[in-house]
């Protein structure tokens, strides 16, 4: 089994405000991850696998508000509540995209992010898992 880190830059950030108490909260909004199509690192997702692995997530991760992510690119695929950022609230498959939206928390690393987002900063998101790998015709 392998480490595997995908990037998307396909985001955007989002600025919602509670109208009962005023507070603003922070999201990235969009595409979290692609099928059928070669990504930066060579690899190509097929629709059936990133569809089934989406749906397990959702049941294990999302639905139970256990889908949490850390700033930067962790070297392996335990999360380390140290440095997590933000929460994935909802995920979903649309055609060969995955969408997504994740919650910025208020946390030391989530404030981070918060900056950056009030500060213009493009941000992507990046998935990571573990699994195997097949190489075919250039990629894997």
């Amino acid at each position: 089994m392998k480490l595997l880190v995908e990037n998307s830059d396909n985001i955007q950030t989002i600025v919602e405000e509670n109208e009962s108490d005023g507070k603003k909260y922070h999201y990235l909004s969009g595409v979290f991850m692609q099928a059928e199509e070669q990504n930066r690192n060579g690899r190509l997702y097929s629709l059936p696998i990133l569809e089934n692995e989406t749906k397990r997530y959702i049941d294990e991760k999302v639905k139970t508000q256990r889908a949490l992510g850390e700033l930067n690119h962790p070297s392996d695929p335990s999360i380390n509540l140290e440095r997590v950022s933000h929460m994935i609230t909802e995920l979903s498959v649309d055609g060969n995209n995955v969408m997504g939206k994740a919650k910025v928390l208020e946390t030391p690393c989530g404030n981070i992010v918060k900056g950056l987002m009030e500060g213009g900063v493009k941000l992507g998101v990046s998935s990571r898992g573990v699994g195997s790998l097949i190489q075919k015709e250039g990629y894997s």
